[in-house]
C-alpha cells in the first residue's frame, strides 16, 4: 500500500476521505490537542462524538470509519430510565406501606376500643357519682342524760365506767371538748332523767343530770348513702321516744335499717360497721343497756357528721 492511501471518516453523518500516515496529519500537534482537550472540559456544550467502524469491510478494503455527535436523548436515557423507575418504585412502596400501617392502626384501634369504651364509660359514671353527690345537713339535737362523772383523764373515765358496770348498771364514755364524761341514762324530758337518776342513787352511784346537745351538721353523701343516714336518724328517734316511755328498743324494727344498707359506700362505711354491732344486741338487753347503746349511737352519729 501506498504512503498516502485515502480512508473513509464520517463525521456528523457525513463521510470524508482523509489521508492515513499523512505527514501533514501532523498538524494536530500535541499542544492544540491538549488545548482542545481543555476547552471540551470547560465548555459543557461541546459535543459528545462517537467512533464506529463499518461491519462491511472486506479483507484486502480498509473499514470506513466514521464519526458521530451522540444525541441528548442518548445521553439522558439512563438518567430518565432511573428517574421512572424510582417513582415507580417508590409509588409502589408508598401504597405497600400506606396500606400496612392502615391496617396496623385498624388492628391497634380494634384492640383499644373497647378499653377506651371501659375508660369512657368508667368516666361517665364517675362524673354521675360526682353530680349526685350533694350536702346533706342534719339538726340540732338535744336530750337529758344522767351523769355518772367528768374526767380529764381516760383511765379514770374507764374506772368510774367499770364501777357503774359492777353496780349492775350500764355506761358508756363521751369525749367532748377534751373531756371524758361517762353517762347511764338518757331521756327526752328531765323528769324522767330525775327518775332514773333515783335508782343509780340508791344503788350508791351518785350521778348528776344535765342537758346534752349536739350542733348541726352537714355532711357530703351520695343519694342512696343520704336517703339511708335520714331512715337510720328516724328510726333513732323513734327508739329514743320508746325507751323514754320505759319500753324497750324494737329490734325487728331496726331490721329494716339494717337491710336497706347501702353497697359501694366508703365515707360512712366505718358508721355502718357500727350500727350492725349495737343492732347485733338489741334484744337481749335491759333498760339500762337500751339507754346506752342510744347513747352510743348519738356519739358515733354526732362525730360522722361533724368531720
Amino acid at each position: 500500500m501506498g504512503k498516502n492511501k485515502k480512508v473513509d471518516v464520517w463525521t456528523n453523518g457525513k463521510k470524508t476521505k482523509k489521508n492515513k500516515n499523512a505527514k501533514n496529519n501532523k498538524k494536530h500537534s500535541i499542544n492544540e490537542s491538549n488545548k482542545e482537550h481543555a476547552a471540551a472540559m470547560e465548555n459543557s456544550d461541546v459535543p459528545e462524538y462517537l467512533r464506529y467502524e463499518s461491519k462491511d469491510g472486506k479483507k484486502g478494503h480498509s473499514k470506513e470509519i466514521y464519526y458521530n455527535q451522540q444525541s441528548k436523548f442518548k445521553m439522558a436515557k439512563p438518567f430518565f430510565i432511573a428517574s421512572i423507575s424510582a417513582v415507580i418504585i417508590g409509588a409502589f412502596l408508598g401504597f405497600f406501606m400506606l396500606n400496612m400501617f392502615v391496617d396496623i392502626n385498624g388492628n391497634i384501634s380494634q384492640q383499644e376500643s373497647p378499653s377506651l369504651s371501659a375508660a369512657a364509660d368508667e368516666e361517665n359514671t364517675d362524673t354521675a357519682d360526682a353530680e349526685s353527690t350533694d350536702a346533706a345537713a342534719f339538726d340540732a339535737h338535744s336530750a337529758y342524760v344522767v351523769q355518772a362523772g367528768k374526767f380529764s383523764e381516760q383511765a379514770n373515765a374507764e374506772e368510774m365506767a367499770t364501777a357503774v358496770q359492777d353496780a349492775g348498771l350500764s355506761a358508756m364514755i363521751w369525749e367532748n371538748e377534751s373531756f371524758y364524761f361517762v353517762l347511764s341514762g338518757i331521756s327526752n324530758s328531765e323528769q324522767q332523767a330525775e327518775q332514773t337518776a333515783t335508782e343509780f342513787t340508791n344503788n350508791g352511784i351518785e350521778v348528776y343530770v344535765k342537758e346534752w346537745q349536739t350542733e348541726a351538721n352537714e355532711i357530703t353523701l351520695t343519694d342512696n348513702e343520704k336517703e339511708w343516714l335520714q331512715m337510720y336518724k328516724q328510726q333513732w328517734d323513734e327508739s329514743f321516744g320508746s325507751v323514754s316511755s320505759g319500753n324497750h328498743i324494737s329490734k325487728d324494727a331496726w331490721s329494716e335499717v339494717i337491710d336497706a344498707v347501702p353497697e359501694d359506700t366508703e365515707s360512712i362505711s366505718g358508721f355502718i360497721e357500727f350500727v350492725n354491732e349495737q343492732y347485733q344486741a338489741m334484744g337481749q338487753t335491759d333498760k339500762w343497756q337500751d339507754q346506752v347503746i342510744l347513747l352510743n349511737m348519738w356519739e358515733q352519729f354526732s362525730q360522722l357528721i361533724s368531720q
